[in-house]
Order: C-alpha cells, then sequence, then structure tokens
C-alpha cells in the first residue's frame, strides 16, 4: 500500500513543475485564469486546436467538461471527433482503492471516478452508430483509456498542435484544497520545465495497459426468483446459504455495454444508507450524472453498483483474469470455484460491489458485518431486454463515537448536490415526484416495509 508521505507527494503534483517556483514569473509557464469558465473555455480551444493528446493522472472536471463538450457537439453534427489519439492514462482502480485510508483523498477520488465514468461514456458514444451513418457503422475513434501503477494524482496533459505540430504541457498543480477550481499551467515547449514533464508523461503512458472493466451479465432469472428469496429470508434462511444465490454467469461485457438484444439479467448491489439527524432519519441519495453514473441521468437513487469481474474474483480470493477475453476468464472464476455445476453470483461478490459504491460514495471502508441483506428486487429495464436483479443491503451510518454522516459530506467537500441526505418521511412526499429512479418509484411498496419501516440507531450498541 502507498504510504501517506507517497499519497502526499502524489497529490502535490510533479517534481519538475513545483521546482519552476513563481510560475508567472517563469520563461515558457504561464497560469490560466483561475475561473472554472475560463479554464474550461481555454482547455476546449487547444483540445479543438490538437492532433495528439495525452493527459495523465486524474484529469480536472474542467478538461472532462470540455471533453463533453466538444464530444456532444461533435456527434449532433455527425463529425468525427477533432484528434488523430487522444490517450487518457490514469491510475488503476486497484491502486485508488489501496488508499482508501488516506482522508484528503476524498476530492481526488471523486474525480478520478467522474473522469473515468464521464470519459468512459464519450467513448461509448461515439462506439454507437450515429442516426446521419447511413452504414450504421460505429465510429471507431483513436481514444484509449489506459490504467496505470504511478499514483499521480494530479493532472499533466501533453497536446501537440495541428497547425504547427509543436508541443505544449497543460498541469495542474496542488493540492488546491481552499479553491473550486485547480490551478492551470500552461508549460510551453520552450521552457526548461518541458522536457522532464515530457518525458514524464511520455514515459508513463508507454507503460501503461488498457482500462478493461467487464460488467457480470447472467442468464435471466426468474420472475419470482426475488419473491423466492425474500421469503426463503423471511423463514430463516441464513443470508450465506447458496440457495439464495442462483444467478448463472453468462458471460463478462464492457461495463455500461449498449444493452443485448439477448435477454440478460445484470446483478446490481443496493445500498440503503440511512442516518440520524436532529432526531429525523435521513437516507442519502446519489443524484446521477455523467460524471457518476452511465444512465439515469438527472435522477436520485440508492447508491447502487453493478457487479463486476473483479467482485466476483474477490469473493474467490482470485486476482481478475483481465488478460483473457469473457470465455477464458469465465472458465478460470469456474475453476478457482472449483468447478460447480454452474459459476453463480456469490454473496460475497454483492457485498464487494456494495462495499466499492460506498467508498466511492462516501470515502468510508464499511466492514461485512454492518451491510444488513433485506432482500432482492427484480425489474426489467423500460427500454431494453435487460432484467436488473437487485440484491438490497442498509448500512446506517452511525454518528458516534466516529460522525460518520459528517465524514460523507467531508468526503464529498461538502457539497449537498453530490450526495443530498434526504428525510424518509420527505422521499414519498410528492416533493421529488419526477426527480426517482425506477427501483426508488416501482420498489416503494417493499423499500417501505422492508427497510424504512426499521428504526436507526446514532451509534453501534443503538441498532
Amino acid at each position: 500500500m502507498t504510504s501517506d508521505r507517497e499519497a502526499d507527494r502524489a497529490l502535490a503534483g510533479g517534481q519538475a513543475v513545483r521546482d519552476s517556483g513563481n510560475y508567472s514569473d517563469t520563461v515558457g509557464i504561464t497560469t490560466v485564469n483561475t475561473t472554472a469558465t475560463s479554464v474550461q473555455s481555454a482547455l476546449g480551444q487547444a483540445l479543438r486546436e490538437a492532433s495528439d493528446i495525452t493527459v495523465c493522472g486524474v484529469a480536472s472536471r474542467e478538461l472532462v467538461t470540455a471533453i463533453q463538450g466538444i464530444a456532444s457537439s461533435q456527434r449532433s453534427a455527425g463529425s468525427p471527433l477533432p484528434w488523430d489519439s487522444f490517450r487518457y492514462v490514469t491510475p488503476a482502480p486497484t491502486l485508488i482503492l489501496a488508499n482508501r485510508g488516506h482522508v484528503r483523498l476524498g476530492p481526488v477520488v471523486q474525480r478520478w471516478q467522474s473522469a473515468v465514468t464521464a470519459l468512459r461514456n464519450s467513448v461509448q458514444q461515439w462506439q454507437t452508430p450515429h442516426p446521419s451513418d447511413a452504414d450504421g457503422a460505429a465510429h471507431q475513434p483513436a481514444f484509449h483509456l489506459l490504467s496505470t501503477d504511478t499514483l499521480h494524482l494530479q493532472m499533466t496533459m501533453l497536446v501537440k498542435r495541428r497547425d504547427t505540430g509543436r508541443h505544449q504541457l497543460w498541469v495542474t498543480v496542488g493540492p488546491s484544497l481552499s479553491a473550486a477550481t485547480d490551478v492551470h499551467l500552461i508549460i510551453e515547449q520552450s521552457s526548461q520545465a518541458f522536457e522532464p514533464v515530457a518525458h514524464f508523461v511520455e514515459d508513463i503512458a508507454e507503460k501503461a495497459t488498457n482500462f478493461i472493466t467487464r460488467q457480470v451479465a447472467c442468464e435471466p432469472a426468474p420472475d419470482d426468483a426475488a419473491e423466492v428469496g425474500n421469503q426463503m429470508l423471511a423463514a430463516g434462511t441464513e443470508p450465506a446459504d447458496a440457495a439464495l444465490w442462483q444467478l448463472s454467469i453468462r458471460t463478462l461485457e464492457p461495463y455500461g455495454a449498449a444493452a443485448s438484444p439477448r435477454r440478460t439479467c445484470l446483478p446490481v448491489a443496493i445500498c440503503v444508507v440511512r442516518s440520524m439527524a436532529a432526531g429525523r432519519r435521513l437516507v442519502l441519495l446519489k443524484r446521477r450524472s455523467h460524471m457518476n453514473s452511465n444512465d439515469d441521468f438527472g435522477r436520485l437513487s440508492l447508491l447502487s453498483a453493478r457487479v463486476l469481474e473483479e467482485d466476483v474474483a474477490v469473493a474467490l480470493g482470485v486476482v481478475p483474469f483481465i488478460d483473457r477475453d469473457s470465455s477464458g476468464a469465465i472458465d478460470a472464476l469456474w475453476m478457482a470455484a472449483h468447478r460447480p455445476p454452474r459459476l453463480t453470483v456469490s454473496r460475497g461478490a454483492f457485498v464487494h460491489a456494495a462495499q466499492r459504491e460506498l467508498f466511492y460514495s462516501t470515502g468510508l471502508d464499511i466492514p461485512e458485518d454492518r451491510l444488513r441483506l433485506h432482500g432482492f428486487q427484480i425489474l426489467d429495464r423500460e427500454d431494453s431486454r435487460e432484467q436488473l436483479f437487485f440484491c438490497v443491503f442498509e448500512v446506517v451510518l452511525y454518528r458516534s463515537p466516529d460522525d460518520e454522516l459528517d465524514l460523507a459530506s467531508q468526503w464529498n467537500s461538502g457539497d449537498p448536490e453530490v450526495l443530498p441526505q434526504v428525510t424518509e418521511s420527505a422521499l414519498y412526499s410528492g416533493a421529488y415526484d419526477g426527480q426517482l429512479n425506477r427501483l426508488l418509484v416501482r420498489g416503494q411498496d417493499w423499500l417501505k416495509a422492508t427497510v424504512f419501516s426499521r428504526t436507526v440507531g446514532v451509534e453501534p450498541d443503538a441498532q
């Protein structure tokens, strides 16, 4: 695991840049105006004029927003992306998760997840045929999402201008713990700082590997599978009983892939995160956006995570077989599971998916024994042949001895729009009509009777 000192160094940015001293007085280095709008505008212009781009580290929100704007406008016009090559090289998920105890990484982890999600959405958008494409061919831009084992948490972007062929560096320096916008510097090719920083970028990019995230797709579950499972739990069946976990794994597919024409079941871990504030029961919801989700944008949802290949592997005590195709990886997982009649999604896989989402959204490392299994729900997606199988856990954030509700707020920089705290009495009062996603709406009666009817303690021995 990376030490706190190493994490602090990663937060502080590249040594070559820091050694430049007073940025505005250094030849060939300029500071971009500090308002988010002006930074985004300047980045947008630089991106449109570039032929080749390599971004290392964690992209700033301004860069992600600028990229999304360009991708959206180009696609609407039926035009290709303007780059010959675009590489985004970011720390591997395992490296981010290994540093979950470093409190100061909260905002950075949020930016890391937001950038990966948003850029992956952009890539997948361009792999979908545009209505104007007469032959139905998908766009295949030279857009590469890569991972590195270097914990570089600032952004360093190497840009090659199309008109002159000259290079330019954009870097963020920090940490900017008190500023809403990162400090963005432009380092020209004429600067003494350019060569060591550019070499750093190229070295990381050359050693990077494909950023592979594969979600689990299962055979369709019987329509009454959730009801049967819920009845078994109500009758006293232990949550670990294998009879509850019968979803048969069919394949592994790229995370967020377009819905298959074949009927498929996607397993999803749900966290109903509850707490108490001023004597009232709260539930923490997620405002879904291109930065944190791949569907239901603008809606409020419970914290959720699709079950990934890594969740199945961790539950089996092995590392993901990302060097193999789907069939090969599933066979290896089947062997690791001691060759059962069929490979299924275990309780441990759902638990790991839930814990991962809890960390990304709240910064809290919640142990397994605090995830209370309440049961299952099955819903069909309205616009596809996909079936969603929800495994629903309840998690209570305690207010004492550690104030976990406050820690979750700090992790999100105190922004109530990222993880809204909604009083349970107001959730279905009509105040949020039209804002809730399908599970909160279609599973309302079950959630009220099974989860929201329970009391909430403020400390462990009060549960």
